[in-house]
């Protein structure tokens, strides 16, 4: 699974689905799941996005397979930032 690898700062898990045809340009969609979620929640989503878009399903700080970080680090403006 990828992840975005940061220092001093948790790991970031995310999800791309790209059923787009290579040869042609493409947008990005970025799904973000709600509080209590997860990417997952979003894959009912992928069959109808993904063909048209490079769809984007980021796990948020503390959520899905993405590192439970310390209480001060799960703030509206940090998770803003992780995006």
């Amino acid at each position: 699974m990828p992840y975005v690898k940061r220092t001093n700062k948790p790991d970031l898990h995310y999800v791309v689905d790209d059923f787009t045809d290579p040869w042609k340009p493409k947008q990005t969609l970025f799904l973000l799941h709600a509080a209590m979620g997860s990417s997952r929640r979003l894959y009912k989503w992928v069959p109808i996005l993904a063909r048209h878009f490079r769809v984007v399903r980021p796990d948020m700080r503390g959520h899905g397979q993405t590192e439970i970080p310390n209480a001060d680090q799960l703030t509206v403006p940090r998770l803003a930032k992780d995006v």
